[in-house]
């Protein structure tokens, strides 16, 4: 049984993610703009996004700990994933619970074939938390992951629904 649960993002979100996003993990290894300014986190919480869907994760006592997206599905039925947790939701199995709920999910969509992640090769705890969550390596990233100030290569993690 999971103990986190999912929910649709919504404006009242803006004040947690906003916190969550000056996190320097969240801002190493992620496109969020840098720096992190309410304004992103209210356009982001408010749907203001090229993100396909947007839930925030919760914990067992229904605390905000992070957000997993889905960025969009390519021709070949690949729904591509995206999260991140903040640090006071981290090494509890928050984002393995939500990827294996987001694919749950993707199970009733009929354009999408699998699950996948593109992480950096340089990102070890995302690509355990991937393996983890069921995806396995596929094969190199046609686009790079961001890792600070500079763009590393990247692998798709993948599973199939």
């Amino acid at each position: 049984m999971s103990s986190h649960s999912l929910h649709a993002i919504k404006p009242t979100d803006a004040t947690w993610i906003f916190d969550a996003c000056q996190d320097e993990q969240i801002q190493y290894w992620t496109t969020v703009p840098k720096p992190y300014l309410m304004e992103h986190a209210i356009a982001f919480a408010n749907g203001k996004t090229n993100e396909k869907r947007v839930w925030v994760i919760h914990d067992s006592n229904e605390k905000e700990v992070g957000v997993i997206s889905i960025h969009g599905v390519d021709e070949n039925g690949n729904a591509e994933i995206g999260y991140w947790v903040a640090p006071w939701g981290r090494g509890v199995g928050a984002t393995i619970d939500a990827i294996k709920s987001v694919a749950e999910y993707l199970k009733t969509q009929s354009d999408v074939k699998s699950i996948q992640a593109t992480i950096s090769d340089l990102n070890i705890a995302s690509q355990k938390v991937a393996i983890a969550a069921g995806l396995s390596i596929a094969e190199a990233a046609s686009k790079t992951c961001p890792a600070g100030a500079v763009e590393t290569t990247a692998t798709y993690y993948r599973k199939a629904l």
